[in-house]
């Protein structure tokens, strides 16, 4: 555990800046569309928000697993399919704790509870600004942002995403040309060597 957290603390910091960096935008985005007060827009720009957002966490893990891979091949490193999935989890962790905050006070009516939910509330919604333009939508006839366990679910698509990226990095399937400005061609040609040397 200890040589996990030295050999990624910079990944996990790293993921955690792209979400709140992301987060930021996503909540300016649903304040702009907040103020048009138009739902359409407000929708839109929280889906563009998160795809963007995803979509640094997909360069960001593919570029993890394919470094990965060269210390696998060489024989420096173990095959650990999961670690992109460790990672996201580590960078999620305060996503969860808040959301941990905000279970407690909607399910335990004291005034300390109470005070926590609004910390973790608000605190939610500028770290996963991204999703307040969708969370803004009712469902059951209150917005979805009111129900607790939402917050639960919002890491696992980074999370999931993450797990699977790092394993297309760990095996070189890319699906776009925009992966190559992210892969460092001295190790893909170090990689390449060893290859022909076999």
């Amino acid at each position: 555990m200890k040589a996990f957290f030295k050999n990624y603390s910079y990944d996990m910091l790293k993921m955690f800046l792209n979400q709140f960096g992301t987060a930021i935008f996503g909540f300016s985005l649903a304040l702009a569309a907040g103020h048009a007060q138009s739902p359409v827009l407000r929708n839109a720009t929280s889906v563009g928000a998160i795809l963007f957002y995803l979509f640094l966490l997909y360069t960001m893990t593919w570029d993890i697993g394919y470094r990965d891979r060269v210390a696998v091949e060489s024989g420096r490193k173990q095959n650990a399919p999961l670690t992109g999935l460790w990672i996201s989890l580590a960078a999620n962790a305060v996503n969860f704790l808040l959301a941990i905050f905000i279970m407690l006070g909607s399910l335990l009516e004291t005034s300390f509870t109470g005070t926590l939910g609004a910390i973790g509330a608000f605190a939610a919604t500028i770290f996963e600004g991204m999703y307040v333009g969708l969370l803004a939508n009712p469902v059951g006839g209150a917005p979805l942002n009111s129900y607790w366990w939402v917050y639960f679910l919002l890491p696992i698509p980074a999370m999931l995403l993450s797990a699977i990226t790092y394993n297309l990095g760990l095996r070189d399937v890319k699906f776009t040309s925009a992966f190559s400005s992210y892969v460092n061609e001295t190790e893909r040609e170090r990689l390449q060597n060893k290859r022909r040397k076999r």
